[in-house]
């Protein structure tokens, strides 16, 4: 991915910050890094590798003001944009018949509506390119009878999420836009130990959208790859240590 642009949201810690650093230190990737809070380990990661291969930009995407300002930032200076890595997301515990308005809104404002505000900036963009990788990271939780109670809420925006990837595939796959969402299912305690890194899916997902657009791949059969036209949708592309990424 040498020379390729690529934005990643939620850069800040977690998730984010393993995609960003693996994009750069093992992909040969440069990188918009975005964080609502100042990224203290992006800038020193930046400071370690050629000028102007690692951006740090701190903004908030779950608002919509703040978001199309730093898309727009993006797009100016750099004249285009290959990819958007987006992970933005927060489990916030709330029990489904206490939650209140403010929480509830809150957790569809930071892991859904941060999305959306990131790919409908994007959007024009990447038509007017004709061509975009977009990654969605979701993780889905496993629903226990002790999660349904603490964690419903959550959930909600996991589902909506996924629809809205859905959504987005369908929309811009006919501009050479590829779509991709990345969701950890439900997994036991001993599976998780064996699970691929997170960041590791996500980097796959960037390589399988550059490289192999029109493709999925079988799980039950690696030598077999069947057209993205014929494949059913929604379509499990590939599945490794109990992460599942789906092509629409």
């Amino acid at each position: 991915m040498a020379r390729r642009l690529i934005i990643v949201t939620g850069a800040s810690s977690g998730v984010g910050y393993a995609t960003v650093r693996r994009l750069i230190v093992s992909e040969g990737a440069s990188v918009v890094a975005i964080g609502r809070r100042r990224m203290f380990r992006i800038e020193s990661l930046a400071s370690q590798v050629e000028p102007g291969r690692l951006t740090a930009l701190t903004g908030d995407m779950a608002s919509r003001e703040s978001a199309n300002a730093l898309i727009g930032q993006v797009v100016e200076k750099f004249g285009h944009v290959d990819a958007f890595a987006h992970a933005v997301n927060r489990a916030l515990k709330h029990t489904a018949l206490e939650v209140t308005d403010l929480e509830f809104d809150l957790t569809m404002q930071v892991n859904v509506k941060s999305a959306l505000y990131g790919l409908q900036a994007l959007a024009p963009h990447f038509r007017r390119q004709r061509k975009g990788v977009v990654v969605i990271y979701n993780p889905t939780p496993a629903e226990t009878a002790a999660f349904v109670a603490a964690e419903a809420v959550y959930t909600a925006s996991a589902h909506a999420l996924s629809a809205l990837t859905g959504g987005w595939s369908r929309q811009l796959d006919p501009h050479g836009v590829h779509v991709y969402e990345v969701a950890p299912p439900p997994v036991t305690d001993n599976a998780l130990a064996l699970q691929a890194p997170h960041d590791q899916l996500i980097v796959e997902a960037l390589r399988q959208g550059f490289f192999f657009p029109n493709t999925v791949h079988d799980p039950k059969a690696d030598a077999v790859v069947v057209p993205r036209a014929t494949a059913p949708i929604p379509t499990v592309v590939k599945e490794r240590g109990g992460l599942r990424l789906t092509s629409y």
